[in-house]
């Protein structure tokens, strides 16, 4: 054989593929990456039950401002009358058709009060439920999973005297 012809056959005889233990590998370093590294970046249902719940505190925001300004600037709502005045119920109003109660002039902690205000219905999409501490008394808001309590969720809590403004508290961190 001659040099030219040893040299051809050399050439022929060479795969350019993969070998069948490189793709196994890769295969394999390819699942070690999907099940140790994606989960740290697609946390889709946390990151949707955090949206909700952030829109949930934006539309309480929206809402108690604007029930103080329509009571603020109704003759016949009282921005001074505390929750149970009266019949029980405190004053109220009608904004966007629906009938607001309120505790001096902002929407209370009922489901009267600011739950109708922004449209959430314990049990559809959210969980409603009231609680206690101390010092206060509220609405709080989850959505309709499984969570401890605060864990995820936003508490909403009328004031207890007239020129204070409700309380808002968000936690959020560990939906």
């Amino acid at each position: 054989m001659t040099r030219f012809a040893q040299l051809s056959h050399h050439t022929q005889s060479k795969n350019n593929g993969f070998t069948l233990i490189e793709l196994v590998v890769v295969i394999i370093i390819l699942g070690v990456l999907a099940v140790v590294a994606a989960p740290k970046f697609i946390s889709l249902k946390s990151d949707a039950y955090a949206s909700s719940m952030q829109g949930v505190a934006a539309a309480i925001n929206s809402a108690k401002t604007m029930v103080y300004s329509a009571c603020v600037i109704s003759t016949s709502c009282d921005e001074t009358a505390a929750a149970g005045t009266g019949n029980g119920l405190g004053n109220s109003i009608t904004v966007q058709g629906q009938s607001i109660t309120l505790a001096f002039g902002y929407p209370r902690h009922t489901d009267a009060g600011i739950a109708r205000m922004i449209n959430i219905t314990n049990g559809v999409d959210f969980e409603i439920t009231t609680y206690n501490t101390s010092t206060r008394t509220g609405l709080r808001i989850r959505p309709n999973a499984d969570y401890a309590a605060n864990k995820c969720e936003i508490r909403y809590s009328h004031p207890l005297a007239a020129g204070e403004q409700p309380l808002v508290e968000v936690d959020i961190d560990e939906c």
